[in-house]
Order: C-alpha cells, then sequence, then structure tokens
C-alpha cells in the first residue's frame, strides 16, 4: 500500500500508533490489516515502568472495530508480547486499542454506545451485530452519576428536582442543574432516603437555590441539607394545582349541587383569562353569574397566574398577601385550605422572583425521557433503565471511558 493510502487509512480507522498494512474484502466485512508502532512508547499499565522487554508474541487475532455503509470493519494483527523488568507483569501491545479478551475495540465499544442513546438495544444489535449482553455490559460499564461529576466543581449550583415514572406507578427522582441546563442524576426510586443519600454528596456551601414541586417531605429535606439555600416552588406547579383545585370545584358543582342535571365546561376555565377572545370572556362571566360557588376559585385561579407577571418581588409580595387575605376570609372550606397552603408555601413561591429559577429544563428532560422510553418500547430493569436514559444526556463520546 501506498504511504499516502497508508496514512490516511489510519487517520480514517482511527488508528493512532498503527500502521494499515493492507485492507482487503472479506465475507464478512472489510478486515484492515494493521501493526504497531509504538513500541518504544509503551509503559506497564501496573507501575508506569519503560523498562521492558520482548516476550513473544500472541496469536493472529480479529476484532470488530467499526462500521462503514452498513458493513463491518475488522482490525486483524499479531499482538506483540512484553514484560515489565520493575513488576514483572506481562501485557500485549494491543492495550490501548482494546480491553483484555474483548472482541470489539475501544472506538467500537464508544461506537455502540453512542448509537444507544436514542436507539433500543433491539435496534442497535439489528443494525451492528453487537449482542443485548455486550450493550448492557458497556452501559454498566461506561454509565455513572461519575460522568457528570465535574458539575459538582462548579462554585454555585441551582438544583431542580422533579419525579418522573420508570414504570406504571413506580416513579423515581431525577436530579438536574437548572442554570447549566445538565442533568446531575437519575435516581433508581422516589424514596426521600435514597434522594438525601444522593443529595448528601453535594457541597452544602454550593447550592444557592434548589426548585422544586408541592411535596413537603422534599421540601423539608433541602431545608434541613441545605439551611442556607433557597427552596424555590416552581411556578408550572403552582398553576397546574390552581387548575386542579379550579377544575375540582367546577366537578362538584355540576356533580353534586345539579345533580348532573347540566354540563358545565371545562377547559374554558383553565384557559388564562388574558388568552380568552371578548366571547370567550363573556361566555365565563356568564357561567360564574349562574354558578356562584366558582367565583372564589376563578378569582384565585387568575390572581396565581398575575403573580408571575409581576416585575418584582416587592409587587408580587403584595398580591401573593391580598390573596392569602381573601381565600382565608372566604366562607368556603376549600378556599380557607387554598389560602393557608399559599401561606405556608409563601416563601418558595415568593424566592422565584429573586433569580427567575424555575424548572422547565427539568421538565424538558422528564419529555425526553418518556420519547426514549418509547423508542425503547419500555424497559423492566431499574439498574438497566436509569442507566439508559442517563445515556440519552451524554454529550459527546469523549465521556466514554472506551475512548
Amino acid at each position: 500500500m501506498a504511504q499516502s493510502q497508508e496514512k490516511g487509512s489510519t487517520i480514517l480507522l482511527g488508528l493512532k500508533g498503527y500502521v494499515v498494512e493492507r485492507v482487503v474484502e472479506g465475507e464478512r466485512g472489510i478486515i484492515a490489516e494493521v501493526r504497531s508502532v509504538e513500541a518504544v512508547e509503551l509503559k506497564c499499565p501496573r507501575c508506569g515502568s519503560s523498562r521492558l522487554y520482548r516476550h513473544g508474541s500472541g496469536k493472529r487475532r480479529r476484532t470488530l472495530h467499526s462500521w462503514t455503509y452498513g458493513r463491518k470493519v475488522y482490525l486483524e494483527f499479531n499482538h506483540q508480547r512484553w514484560r515489565c523488568r520493575g513488576c514483572g507483569r506481562s501485557f500485549n501491545d494491543g492495550i490501548k486499542l482494546l480491553r483484555p479478551y474483548a472482541r470489539i475495540t475501544k472506538q467500537a465499544e464508544a461506537e455502540a454506545l453512542w448509537q444507544l442513546r436514542d436507539r433500543s438495544f433491539s435496534q442497535v444489535r439489528r443494525e451492528l451485530g453487537v449482542g443485548y449482553g455486550t450493550l448492557r455490559r458497556l452501559l454498566e460499564k461506561e454509565i455513572d452519576e461519575e460522568i457528570f461529576g465535574s458539575l459538582l466543581q462548579e462554585e454555585e449550583l441551582f438544583l431542580g428536582i422533579d419525579e418522573h415514572s420508570f414504570r406504571h406507578q413506580e416513579l423515581v427522582h431525577m436530579i438536574t442543574e437548572v442554570k447549566k441546563r445538565k442533568v446531575i442524576a437519575i435516581l433508581r426510586d422516589d424514596r426521600i432516603t435514597t434522594l438525601k443519600e444522593c443529595l448528601g454528596q453535594v457541597p452544602r456551601d454550593k447550592v444557592k437555590e434548589v426548585c422544586l414541586d408541592m411535596k413537603e417531605s422534599i421540601r423539608k429535606l433541602i431545608e434541613a441539607l441545605f439551611p442556607e439555600a433557597k427552596s424555590v416552588l416552581d411556578p408550572f406547579h403552582l398553576i397546574a394545582d390552581s387548575n386542579k383545585r379550579m377544575d375540582e370545584a367546577r366537578r362538584i358543582e355540576q356533580d353534586v349541587h345539579q345533580m348532573r342535571k347540566v354540563r358545565i365546561p371545562k377547559k374554558i376555565f383553565l384557559i388564562g383569562q388574558e388568552k380568552l377572545s371578548e366571547a370567550g370572556r363573556m361566555k365565563v362571566d356568564g357561567l360564574l353569574e349562574k354558578y356562584h360557588s366558582l367565583k372564589g376559585f376563578y378569582w384565585a385561579k387568575e390572581k396565581i397566574r398575575e403573580l408571575y407577571r409581576q416585575a418584582n418581588r416587592q409587587e408580587a409580595t403584595k398580591l401573593l398577601n391580598n390573596l392569602v387575605f381573601n381565600l382565608r376570609s372566604a366562607e368556603d372550606g376549600e378556599l380557607i385550605r387554598w389560602g393557608n397552603t399559599l401561606k405556608h408555601w409563601r416563601e418558595p413561591i415568593l424566592n422565584y422572583f429573586d433569580n427567575r429559577t424555575t424548572n422547565g429544563f427539568t421538565e424538558g428532560c422528564n419529555t425526553k425521557i418518556k420519547m426514549l422510553k418509547r423508542i425503547s418500547y419500555g424497559l423492566r430493569n431499574a439498574e438497566v433503565y436509569w442507566r439508559k436514559m442517563l445515556l440519552g444526556f451524554v454529550p459527546s463520546r469523549a465521556c466514554f471511558h472506551t475512548v
């Protein structure tokens, strides 16, 4: 092979430190015969010594290295065995190219994992010809929370905590860095003890804010672990809670008070008043005049939406205090409970106006996870699940230990 062709093949195959002697086309794929040229630079993998001597040669091996146009590319070479004069360990010169006893190179491992990011196990198995067992071993070896451990070296952390469904009613927690827009961890379950164990590894002084939903247990945990951090109630969850209360009041009016003799529309009450047309506003006003028990709930729902349109914390504080006072002064017991809930979450609600921190990125990650679950046709094993989902957020191949 000409020297320029030889160098070009080496670059294309990513074989730094090797020379491609010949490329042939076989029945199973393309075979590249290579040899090592870095014997003088080898060091013992155990002690790092360069005092080596030749210790025989290994059998000629053929290993899967890459894929091109749907065909497999194999490397074929003889390993030169070496022994260290310092510690007496024997090894071969292919240690940088593939793992001991491996049938595919490190580059092929990284490519297979990269293909698995947004594909199912079965699809990768069909396209690349790598078995499920190999893919799962690579996943367990390469993917763990340490991949995102560099985030913990940041000077400031703005955490987001949310949960999503792993399988049916089985939920798992996810922790993100909402300002850097990075996933930190996907836990195995939604238990508070598991969340506490994970968050206990985060330096206390670095966490400035934690964005969460309306779960009292998580709030107490955050206040205990990060006493100097601010708890921020995600606006999405507060507005969703107000919509839920509005709809419950509508159903009670329809099913209990009106004995299901009329049907009160649902959607028009959940749309923000600022988004309604003139005809829609007139319709809402007519319904509220007809069903007086819904007035307080609709007013409170709209005030909560208005709250997040305030320019600063001072204006938001005035509006929230007025809302809480009116709700706690109402005659309806459910409105009083709603007012007590808002009073209890007053500080986390107002902390939003300091940095406008939301869990939007975390909710987006949940949407991506739903897509990955559908592509994978569901995952039954929790260990495989959280690793497969974390794989979907790996930014580059450089995160894999195989590279």
